[in-house]
């Protein structure tokens, strides 16, 4: 099997929740935005020192994605949502669509034409990935929820943060609103704190998995896919 191309269904599952970051692309998309965001004098250096013991967190699996999200939301209150959003749409046009990997646009455009609704499931902000689940043809997005007061974000809803559990949460929020079985779902993710939720599904694709999630999806028999970054995207 050549694990650079993306899997074809003989049955497409009923809905496909789909990881962002490593998944879409080999990036970290609200890094590329706070980026942005750094460079207009919105954010200040410490952020990104945190981000990176932060980041270090994630690929082990256990980071504290409620403490992250509070943290950034309070470098960045103070700016309109409106702003924010412009933001968002430069840094998907500028940087996250030029790095999506090899293939997976046409594939995600396939099993949507054969009737799979696809989600978006992150722990990234709503509107980091909006664009891209716009270009993508996504039905819905499950995030992380946050607080909008006078066209600010002002906090951390109400829901586990969209992150390790918290995606097996909100996943079966949504089937279960819509009467879908998660055995007929698929989950496409990359990482060891993903694995509450490709346990759950019936469909379980990784990518470019590693270590633990590597040994787990071969004894699970999960589909591994290695796709490449385009050569552009630096």
């Amino acid at each position: 099997m050549n694990d650079s191309v993306w899997p074809e269904f003989e049955h497409p599952p009923a809905v496909a929740f789909i990881d962002v970051d490593g998944t879409l692309l080999a990036h970290t998309t609200t890094y590329l935005f706070a980026r942005i965001l750094y460079r207009r004098g919105l954010l200040r250096r410490s952020f990104f020192l945190r981000a990176l013991y932060h980041g270090l967190q994630h690929r082990f699996g256990r980071l504290d994605y409620g403490r992250l999200i509070s943290i950034g939301l309070g470098y960045i209150r103070r700016v309109p949502i409106i702003d924010l959003q412009r933001i968002a749409y430069e840094n998907f046009v500028e940087h996250v669509r030029p790095r999506l990997y090899e293939g997976v646009v046409d594939h995600l455009n396939d099993i949507r034409r054969r009737g799979t609704p696809l989600v978006l499931i992150s722990s990234s902000p709503a509107l980091v990935i909006e664009p891209l689940s716009i270009y993508l043809g996504c039905s819905d997005m499950l995030t992380t929820p946050v607080v909008i007061e006078r066209g600010r974000l002002v906090g951390i809803g109400a829901g586990p943060p969209c992150y390790g559990e918290g995606k097996v949460y909100w996943a079966e929020r949504w089937t279960e609103a819509r009467g879908i079985a998660m055995e007929d779902a698929a989950a496409y993710a990359d990482n060891w704190s993903d694995r509450g939720l490709l346990e759950r599904v019936g469909t379980a694709v990784v990518v470019h998995p590693r270590g633990r999630l590597l040994r787990l999806a071969h004894e699970r028999d999960w589909r591994i896919v290695r796709p490449r970054r385009p050569e552009k995207a630096t």
